[in-house]
């Protein structure tokens, strides 16, 4: 596969590939965009979502479903146990604040079984029971992502995550 002038223009920047903005959700692979896009859809409702509701809706299709009460938990101890309030955008935005990014990359570190990072991280962001609840939670959510095939982390000896 040859690059393109903008393709190569855009990787001597430092941007990403997609649209060429750096923070842009676009770049983002398929299972860093749907724990983007259920954080943004929790926030709208911010309630274990009904079975009509746009994310129970999402889970189910991702054949999550039964790890939906885990994230929305994990999503709950953040609100109300983090030291500071968070930066989370509106669904339809295409810009990935930080606290956006650092969320998806917790999820990743859950997933990659660095549960000492995970929690060490969550200690700094949160009050310490908080980033308990959210520890175990996000690391439920997260396997089963994988198990869905939705891999956040790289592979063993793959280059650092794409969000930090």
């Amino acid at each position: 596969m040859e690059f393109t002038q903008q393709q190569e223009s855009s990787a001597q920047q430092g941007l990403k590939p997609g649209c060429g903005r750096f923070d842009c959700a676009c770049a983002l692979p398929v299972g860093e965009r749907f724990v983007l896009w259920a954080l943004r859809q929790w926030l709208q409702d911010r309630a274990l979502p009904g079975e009509g509701s746009i994310l129970h809706r999402g889970f189910k299709v991702a054949g999550l479903l039964e790890v939906l009460p885990d994230f929305v938990i994990a999503m709950d101890a953040f609100l109300f146990g983090a030291r500071r309030a968070m930066e989370i955008h509106v669904p339809t935005c295409s810009s990935v604040s930080r606290d956006e990014a650092v969320l998806v990359a917790l999820c990743g570190l859950a997933q990659a079984d660095h549960d000492r990072s995970l929690l060490a991280s969550l200690d700094i962001m949160m009050a310490p029971t908080a980033s308990r609840v959210a520890a175990v939670r996000l690391k439920a959510f997260a396997v089963a992502l994988a198990g869905a095939g939705l891999r956040l982390a790289p592979a063993a000896g793959a280059a650092a995550g794409r969000l930090n």
